[in-house]
């Protein structure tokens, strides 16, 4: 990597998963997709980062999200879930500092002696500013808890996302990011620390990313591990009681944003 480059990712909320109920400090006319969808791809551009990772991205998402950042230079990469799921995640990145060189869809084989939960890994390989990045994008299956680390659906499938990764990356920049639904002290951030990943972002007051069950929490992460220095930017502070989705966020989540630089 010669130069600077910016990553956001991004959980935008599918509409598939909307209840009511689920959000009461949110007016209703902020959960209709004819208001919402729209505020999407005005957030998604005013972001203005090269490489835009998001999840729980439904077709029609995705095809406004693209009409609107394509006249930016924004080419976009669509993977659906498996098992017939409404969702699936979605990488935009822009032309001009990143040329796509391969991509895979992988469906975690993570139901143990049941059936598979249909999550996936969106994995990528950029030559971004002159250097190679290998990017896995993912939403990891969200466990009660107290539930044993080998009984995790997304320690299951974090194992597999790091199984997915080049093993040639001393010299190469790797990010895994998403909404992993977990917190920091968790089996999934404890083996992507192990495996020398670190994160962009740390958890503290008001370095939340969403307020599910009226707790904030800081379950989206960039990690990266390679030869960068990263500056994360700053969220907004919010707190148990702050609506999300709104009229100023779109999403149950908040975008994480950093900028990663040639170290």
């Amino acid at each position: 990597m010669s130069s600077a480059f910016t990553l956001a990712t991004w959980n935008i909320l599918a509409t598939a998963y909307i209840r009511r109920d689920y959000y009461p400090n949110t007016l209703p006319d902020v959960l209709d997709p004819r208001w919402r969808v729209p505020a999407l791809v005005k957030r998604a551009r005013e972001l203005d980062v090269d490489i835009l990772c998001l999840q729980e991205v439904e077709a029609e998402s995705f095809a406004a999200l693209e009409a609107g950042l394509s006249p930016l230079g924004y080419s976009g990469r669509l993977a659906m879930k498996a098992g017939r799921k409404p969702d699936g995640c979605a990488i935009f990145f822009r032309t001009a500092t990143c040329r796509l060189i391969a991509e895979q869809r992988i469906v975690y084989t993570d139901g143990g002696h049941g059936p598979n939960s249909g999550h996936i890994g969106q994995l990528a390989a950029f030559d971004v500013t002159g250097g190679r990045l290998d990017l896995l994008n993912t939403h990891l299956k969200w466990d009660p808890p107290s539930t044993p680390r080998d009984r995790q659906w997304g320690y299951r499938q974090a194992v597999q996302a790091l199984a997915a990764l080049p093993e040639t990356h001393s010299t190469g920049l790797q990010i895994i990011c998403g909404d992993f639904n977990v917190t920091a002290a968790s089996a999934v951030i404890e083996l992507l620390s192990a495996a020398g990943f670190h994160r962009t972002h740390h958890g503290g007051p008001g370095i939340y990313t969403c307020n599910s069950s009226r707790e904030p929490k800081l379950i989206d992460f960039i990690c990266y591990r390679g030869p960068v220095c990263v500056r994360p930017s700053a969220l907004p502070v919010i707190d148990g009681a702050t609506p999300l989705p709104s009229s100023d966020q779109p999403s149950d989540h908040l975008p994480l944003v950093a900028r990663f630089t040639a170290g």
